[in-house]
């Protein structure tokens, strides 16, 4: 019953047999990146990126490809000068690049451009000197991207409220991209049990260690890796919640959600393969 009322709760909820595997083909990309961002609770946000990035090791992606910044390197600048690193280290349009922040968010009012059906801009949290914590919103993100000149591009947020990033129109969202949120724009993140990660990275690296290879064709997509986690991550949100309840007296749960604009708006059937 619990499930079928938060199904329905959901306006942007995704169907939990979301799969296109099917129409999978080979991604030959010429070069892979990863940028890899972390801040906050350095326990959960390190354990879930360092295991990420052996997963990346171990499966095609050059250790000298990977950008890791995290604690006080994740300054306001330092996020948004990712462009230009990456333009200074060579890529180009057809290589993958991607891109996982790993760090507290938050819910602002919006600001111009006023884009948000719900009237709220969403941010990353990240490290500021005099201050400690600053916000960068969506739509300083969205052109931050923007100035990326690569087709091929995947972002993962573990943030709370990070579904925000995709539900306005000067957002993140644009064809070459597949956007991952651990939570909808209103959503808070669980953590895993005794503060060993957080829900959603853990059930995506599980994923593309190869449990989310569902066809058993020993290729693993973003798409494949997104509906493997879904449905973990909310299962395991949905039994929190009801312990919750008992304190909170209403369901707090989570709902991943993605966006899937790859290889185009117009055409996303084929899948985008990370792990071969």
């Amino acid at each position: 019953m619990l499930t079928i009322l938060v199904l329905f709760n959901s306006s942007h909820a995704i169907n939990i047999s979301y799969s296109k595997n099917e129409n999978v083909t080979s991604n030959d990309f010429n070069e892979l990146w990863a940028v890899i961002a972390t801040f906050g609770s350095p326990k959960n946000d390190n354990k879930n990126a360092e295991d990420l990035i052996n997963i990346l090791k171990n499966n095609g992606w050059n250790s000298n490809n990977i950008i890791y910044l995290k604690g006080f390197d994740t300054s306001k600048d330092a996020i948004l000068n990712i462009p230009d690193r990456l333009n200074e280290l060579g890529v180009k349009e057809d290589d993958l690049i991607l891109f996982f922040f790993c760090m507290h968010g938050n819910r602002i009012e919006d600001v111009p451009p006023y884009d948000e059906p719900d009237n709220m801009d969403e941010s990353i949290i990240v490290y500021d000197q005099e201050t400690f914590f600053t916000n960068i919103i969506d739509d300083e993100l969205g052109l931050m991207f923007d100035e990326i000149k690569c087709n091929n591009m995947v972002m993962i947020f573990e943030t709370c409220y990070s579904g925000g990033m995709i539900d306005g129109t000067s957002d993140l969202k644009k064809s070459g991209r597949i956007i991952l949120t651990s939570a909808k724009e209103d959503e808070t993140s669980f953590g895993r049990f005794l503060f060993r990660g957080w829900l959603f990275p853990y059930f995506l690296n599980l994923g593309l260690r190869g449990w989310a290879d569902k066809n058993r064709d020993r290729h693993i997509t973003a798409e494949e890796t997104f509906a493997y986690a879904y449905k973990r991550t909310f299962r395991r949100s949905t039994i929190f919640a009801i312990i919750l309840y008992i304190v909170h007296l209403e369901l707090i749960y989570q709902q991943p959600q993605i966006y899937d604009g790859w290889p185009t708006e117009e055409n996303n059937e084929e899948e985008l393969i990370l792990i071969s």
